[in-house]
């Protein structure tokens, strides 16, 4: 039998909750899955030969009740996983976007669900709201070690070198930190206005999904200023996991998702208004943050393994099949 998977795009979402995963699950377990584009291929398949359809945060359609129909009348059990609240806050860019039709499908889609996988605590507990029948499985954002990009070794330093990885969407962010770095070696993202804004020493490439990784080797203290409200309380500790892989020291906002994975003073510095941040960047050493790097490594090695986590979704794709079967 078949698990089949749709992405609907090449995102970092995509690539961190699906593509990432499920190719290793695809290489350690006897589940074959079949990766889709588009939901309109399912009009061309015998989907009699199908246990599971994963799909990534949203069903784009037009009737999701006839959609769960046709699944139930070939015993299709639908998995759907998400990673972000589905209302976005006013500042985001895709806020308008989000408000016209994208959030909708992601309701409708949740309700129409079987399984419900999220990286999320605080997401989970807002999806269960929408549909309380679904099994949900919380399943942590993590990365493959195996891949290059993460393994890349930092140059030698006799300062402290920031950095700001941050996507687009994250200028009121910036703001928490109450300061900018023009007398620190800040390397930041070139995205948007970032740079500027933070008036940074170094401007760097933006990267694919498949490289981005690289970008950690070039500074030795991770900065995650977030703020508060229920999009960004939804939002996986990725952040803290690259950051552990890649010997990082972290500097990160005393909010979900971030306290509930670092522990203060320890495997990170957690900061709550902008006193916080201006002690945290200016008495940082190199000796601090490599004692911080050091046991946020061994925090995110014994307690995100992809393979581990792996295990959570064949669980979940196996008791599907247990279920239709029955």
């Amino acid at each position: 039998m078949i698990t089949l998977i749709h992405i609907d795009s090449l995102n970092g979402v995509n690539y961190h909750r699906l593509i990432v995963p499920l190719r290793r699950l695809s290489s350690t377990s006897d589940v074959q899955f079949h990766w889709i584009k588009k939901l309109t291929e399912l009009k061309d398949m015998d989907l009699s030969l199908v246990d599971n359809l994963i799909i990534s945060r949203k069903a784009s359609i037009t009737n999701h009740r006839n959609f769960r129909r046709m699944l139930d009348k070939y015993n299709v059990r639908l998995i759907l996983d998400n990673d972000d609240y589905w209302n976005l806050n006013y500042d985001n860019p895709a806020y308008p976007i989000y408000e016209g039709y994208v959030k909708h499908d992601i309701q409708k889609t949740i309700a129409i669900s079987d399984e419900l996988w999220t990286p999320s605590r605080f997401l989970a507990k807002q999806m269960k709201r929408l549909n309380e029948k679904a099994v949900i499985r919380v399943i942590p954002n993590t990365i493959n070690t195996e891949e290059e990009q993460w393994s890349v070794p930092k140059g030698e330093t006799d300062v402290v070198r920031f950095g700001y990885v941050g996507a687009l969407g994250h200028a009121k962010d910036l703001e928490l930190m109450g300061m900018t770095f023009e007398d620190h070696e800040l390397y930041c993202a070139n995205i948007g206005l970032y740079v500027e804004q933070l008036k940074a020493k170094y401007a760097m490439d933006a990267l694919d999904i498949f490289n981005y990784g690289r970008m950690y080797a070039m500074f030795d203290v991770s900065l995650a200023p977030l703020s508060g409200g229920k999009f960004n309380n939804s939002k996986s500790d990725l952040k803290v996991v690259e950051a552990g892989y890649t010997k990082t020291a972290l500097i990160a906002s005393n909010i979900t998702p971030y306290k509930q994975s670092i522990e203060h003073g320890k495997t990170g510095i957690l900061c709550s208004n902008y006193d916080d941040w201006k002690y945290a960047i200016k008495n940082m050493t190199l000796e601090h943050a490599k004692e911080l790097a050091g046991n946020l490594n061994e925090f995110v090695v014994n307690n995100y393994d992809l393979d581990d986590l792996n295990k959570i979704r064949l669980e979940g794709v196996q008791s599907i099949k247990m279920d239709v079967t029955m």
